[in-house]
């Protein structure tokens, strides 16, 4: 039931999708950044906040930097001097210490928020970013969009399970008809005033966290598993009908993935 345009999907998975989705239902598992849309809807939340000024952290974030003296009051700093401090200690802790590490940094700079905040913040970024611009503009998959309502009309199940900010990303769910609940992603503790903390819950969804929250929230592994990273590809491992992974142009990983018999998808053509 439905119709699943072949647009740039490589020709052979695309049967292979259809023939398996036709007629059937099962569950489906889905990366969220440059796997449903095109770039990083995670890393524009983080730029909001930073241009919003940091209203909501505390004065004291020394903790989270290696300098931690000109961080005790970050009040006293100016916003072009605390943009680029971020970023720098972003920067340094992906490169050092690794792409989850620098993911788990990063989570400081949403608490203070509550739910409602997350979703206004996440609506005001989808408005500014979700433009036809092929390298900053952050954009539904056609091919994708296409997918997920051929699994609706075969009534499969669908989740985003996404490295970013659970909330953040549920709060936009609906432009690609998943609902909010299916979404599984970063999860911060919320303290007695309702807003969210610093602290991190576990499993974070981050490579192997991925198949932990995977086992915890939904109890069973995919029939189907989309991402583009090595951060997705313990996900890809347990898709029990078909992985598919998205090329963007890492060896590594598309060798990785063909070794385990990981269907390559090349990135798609970006079509306005």
């Amino acid at each position: 039931m439905g119709v699943f345009p072949l647009r740039s999907w490589v020709p052979e998975i695309h049967s292979q999708l259809k023939s398996i989705i036709e007629g059937n239902s099962g569950l489906a598992c889905f990366d969220f950044d440059n796997t449903l849309i095109r770039n990083d809807f995670g890393e524009k939340i983080m730029e909001e906040i930073m241009l919003d000024g940091l209203p909501n952290l505390p004065k004291d974030l020394s903790q989270f930097f290696r300098n931690s003296e000109i961080w005790r009051d970050h009040t006293k700093l100016s916003f072009v001097e605390k943009q680029n401090l971020i970023w720098e200690e972003y920067s340094y802790n992906l490169k050092e210490f690794g792409i989850e590490a620098g993911y788990r940094w990063s989570c400081f700079l949403f608490q203070g928020l509550s739910p409602e905040d997350y979703e206004r913040i996440s609506a005001k970024v989808w408005k500014r970013v979700n433009i036809p611009d092929e390298s900053i503009g952050v954009t539904p998959q056609k091919e994708m969009l296409d997918l997920v309502y051929f699994l609706q009309k075969n009534n499969w199940r669908i989740y985003i399970v996404t490295a970013s900010p659970e909330p953040g990303i549920a709060a936009i769910a609906s432009h690609f008809s998943i609902k909010k609940e299916n979404v599984i992603g970063m999860r911060q503790t919320i303290g007695l005033d309702g807003k969210y903390t610093a602290s991190l819950i576990e499993p974070y969804t981050y490579g192997e966290g991925k198949v932990k929250a995977i086992e915890k929230w939904i109890g069973e592994y995919p029939d189907l598993a989309f991402g583009d990273s090595f951060n997705d590809f313990p996900m890809l491992c347990t898709a029990k009908k078909m992985g598919v992974a998205i090329d963007k142009g890492n060896p590594e990983f598309v060798e990785a993935c063909s070794k385990q018999g990981i269907y390559i998808q090349p990135y798609f053509n970006f079509n306005i």
